[in-house]
């Protein structure tokens, strides 16, 4: 099977699970917090294994060779805040004769904070099948996000939010932003004024720089400001 095979398997199976993960959340969510006051994040394995069944119920009706649930070693969580970290959850999918043909991917954002979930868990495709490669793949961010997607996110809990009076902060990073440090002019002067025009862009919008990071060869600069009013 090739690659672009498999991710049409895959993006019918968002459907499936556009549904259900909703259904279950909201049928069960009391239940589920109550399982999180006594045990944590293992609340979230139980959500999963709830609303990933009827995708795994499609796979097999489909002949596909996939096993179900959640297992906490077929995963990594190691990026975002507290209250809303990402875990990715990897379930190696087999054709009817036991090859593998590809690997779908579980994206869930979730709170250590309380039983929540900040935004809506997505699926994708990767087409490395083993471990070591998963890792690797789900380590370089341009897999995991996508700018070009929708983000159907969650109300925050009351006590998530911010009291009168303090401030959150928004980030976001310039890649290019070492494209406007010129070199020396032929009369053997450095000039910043391409510089100065790109950090005056960012400020003008109330964005403030924080850092600027080497990184891979290019320049990273980093803004932040402060959230806006609810």
């Amino acid at each position: 099977m090739t690659q672009p095979v498999f991710d049409s398997v895959v993006r019918k199976l968002r459907t499936v699970m556009s549904v259900s993960w909703k259904s279950v959340l909201e049928e069960r969510r009391e239940e589920l917090a109550g399982l999180f006051a006594q045990y944590g994040d293992r609340a979230y394995g139980v959500w999963i294994q709830q609303f990933m069944a009827p995708v795994f119920e499609q796979l097999t009706a489909e002949g596909y060779i996939v096993k179900g649930g959640f297992n906490r070693n077929d995963s990594v969580e190691n990026w975002g805040p507290p209250e809303e970290r990402e875990r990715c959850v990897w379930y190696v999918v087999k054709d009817g004769e036991g090859a593998p043909i590809g690997t779908m991917v579980l994206q869930v954002y979730h709170s250590h904070r309380a039983f929540h979930v900040p935004r809506a868990p997505r699926l994708f495709a990767l087409e490395e099948t083993e471990r070591e490669r998963i890792v690797a793949a789900l380590s370089d961010a341009s897999v995991r996000v996508r700018w070009d997607l929708p983000t159907e996110r969650q109300p925050l809990p009351d006590d998530f939010r911010f009291a009168p009076g303090e401030a959150g902060w928004e980030y976001a990073t310039d890649v290019s932003i070492g494209d406007c440090l010129r070199g020396e002019d032929d009369d053997g002067q450095t000039h910043s004024w391409s510089l100065d025009d790109a950090l005056s862009h960012w400020g003008r919008y109330g964005w403030q720089l924080v850092s600027v990071v080497p990184a891979g060869g290019r320049i990273v600069a980093f803004f932040k400001r402060p959230l806006p009013a609810a």
